[in-house]
């Protein structure tokens, strides 16, 4: 019976290392993947912020792209405006210049 009672007892004690390690292991996966998820939420954070850079800086451009179109549709009714005065001018100086006399 003692010698019975010894083999239970060791079985038993294998049986608690083999969980004791598989315990363990599982605590180390799952402090591995605790460590992954930080991480990603890190490297998640500041792609949001490069992310908020880039869309900050994509309304800026807008804006100076918007400005400068402005500007561009300004000048070229200046330049018309100009041209037609211009023409204007041409044709009064045509019409006021006396027709050549025929000899």
């Amino acid at each position: 019976m003692r010698r019975g009672m010894g083999i239970a007892f060791v079985v038993m004690g294998l049986v608690i290392v083999i969980l004791a390690v598989a315990l363990a292991s599982v605590g180390t996966q799952v402090d591995k993947i605790r460590l992954n998820r930080s991480d990603l939420e890190l490297e998640n954070a500041d792609l949001q912020d490069e992310v908020d850079t880039l869309t900050e800086g994509r309304d800026a451009l807008r804006k100076e792209r918007d400005s400068l179109q402005g500007q561009v549709s300004e000048q070229v009714k200046s330049i018309q405006q100009l041209k037609a005065e211009l023409e204007r001018a041409k044709s009064q100086a045509t019409q006021a210049q006396p027709a050549p006399a025929n000899p």
